[in-house]
């Protein structure tokens, strides 16, 4: 009865760092019940079949790989982060577990000249302390980890050689157990190639942290040059803006004048159908321009109005009196910015070639919405949104800067199609 509890006491507190570790270090998508929920599964799912295994064979080396797939499917369903990250950290929690546990058990037993294998199948004093030192150990050492974590996407190429070597390791450390529960007299041996498999999977771990940290250094480099570009870019629109405007002022002077020139030929009904013609057709098209009293907003927007004009591309800015972005100057240009060229680069080329750019608060939320219309569906044939510029490495990084100001206001954003219009939906939270 002792030994029934005592394993399932040991089970359930094995299970539980190692679900909290991964949930830890990759965090969760969900908040509230879903959080709670998806954790007690992936918990009571280890449990269970760790409960299994025990009570089925003596030495679980086969079953090893089955925790890894419990795992990897709370990791994809629950947990944040790309799937060769969230495999990798699968294959590290199971490493971790299995490595202690192993580890420790051969060190004990060559301290005190005990057999490992009474350790692993006899149920006594020895393998009490045994099982707790490890579970101590595995504790400590998800803590470390999780002070040095690294959630960045992980490279492809890299991740499978990351996941390569963990798994490897496991295989390697469950023959090395097997050699010396077979042959007690080599244990001191066992213990050199283990330490040797544990110090080349700590190396990868550093090597997988510096990998990672430079990658993130160049999204930080590559984020600098879209925002230098979106500088240039913004540029060269108000530039256009100013050209435009002044080429309106021009064209009313000899509007002006030619309206003075019906009123002094008496031509009262030639005048006043010109002035109609003015200001049902051409005003409206060429003076239309945003004054939200937000210096970068109203000078990106309108840049990016001046150059839907020389497009044709009819853009239509709704905004609701009072909103108030909350956002800085550089965060504005980042955003707004990335979004009009992303719908004007789309709807240049279609028949309707129309944008629509909502914006409201409601509930302390921005709420931005922007519309462009498509010739075919984007995301049917390009669910990644991934550029169809040259220079895929720069221009690649607008989606990505617009995600990164959304995120970092604990926003949320969502791309789909209606009506043959491809929408950007966005929502910001503000203090209101």
């Amino acid at each position: 009865m002792i030994e029934i509890i005592f394993e399932t006491g040991i089970n359930l507190i094995e299970t539980l760092i190692s679900t909290d570790f991964i949930t830890k270090y990759l965090g969760t998508k969900y908040d509230g019940a879903k959080k709670y929920i998806g954790f007690c599964v992936c918990w009571f799912a280890a449990f269970a079949e760790l409960c299994i295994i025990n009570s089925i064979v003596e030495f679980e080396t086969l079953a090893v790989y089955i925790p890894i797939i419990i795992y990897f499917i709370y990791a994809g369903v629950c947990l944040k982060g790309g799937i060769w990250l969230k495999l990798w950290i699968s294959f590290l929690t199971q490493l971790m577990i299995y490595g202690i546990a192993v580890i420790s058990n051969l060190i004990i037993c060559y301290i005190i000249g005990y057999n490992p294998n009474d350790v692993i199948t006899i149920f006594n004093a020895n393998r009490i302390v045994v099982v707790i030192i490890s579970k101590i150990i595995q504790f400590y050492a998800t803590r470390i980890i999780l002070r040095t974590k690294s959630k960045s996407p992980m490279n492809s190429h890299y991740g499978l050689m990351l996941i390569i070597i963990p798994a490897v390791s496991l295989i390697s450390i469950g023959a090395l157990m097997k050699a010396s529960i077979y042959d007690s007299e080599i244990k001191f041996y066992i213990l050199i190639g283990m330490g040797g498999i544990v110090l080349a999977d700590i190396i990868t771990y550093y090597f997988f942290t510096v990998i990672n940290k430079e990658y993130e250094n160049n999204l930080k480099a590559k984020l600098l040059e879209q925002q230098n570009e979106n500088l240039k870019n913004n540029i060269d629109d108000n530039e256009a803006f100013v050209n435009e405007m002044k080429a309106v002022r021009h064209d009313i002077k000899h509007q002006l004048l030619t309206i003075l020139k019906y009123i002094d030929d008496n031509k009262t009904d030639e005048a006043k159908e010109y002035i109609w013609v003015l200001t049902n057709d051409y005003l409206p098209h060429i003076l239309s321009y945003i004054d939200t009293g937000n210096t970068v907003f109203d000078a990106v927007v309108n840049s990016k109005i001046a150059i839907c004009n020389q497009k044709h591309i009819f853009m239509e800015v709704n905004i609701k009196n009072g909103t108030d972005f909350q956002l800085s100057q550089t965060e504005i240009a980042i955003l707004f910015g990335n979004l009009l060229d992303n719908a004007i680069e789309a709807a240049e080329f279609t028949d309707e070639k129309r944008i629509t750019l909502d914006i409201r608060t409601n509930e302390g939320y921005l709420i931005i919405s922007v519309k462009n219309s498509i010739k075919s569906s984007v995301l049917h044939t390009n669910e990644e949104l991934a550029t169809s510029k040259s220079d895929k490495k720069l221009h690649g990084i607008g989606i990505k800067s617009i995600k990164n100001v959304v995120n970092k206001h604990n926003g949320m954003i969502q791309f789909y199609e209606e009506e043959n219009q491809f929408c950007c939906h966005i929502m910001i939270a503000i203090n209101e």
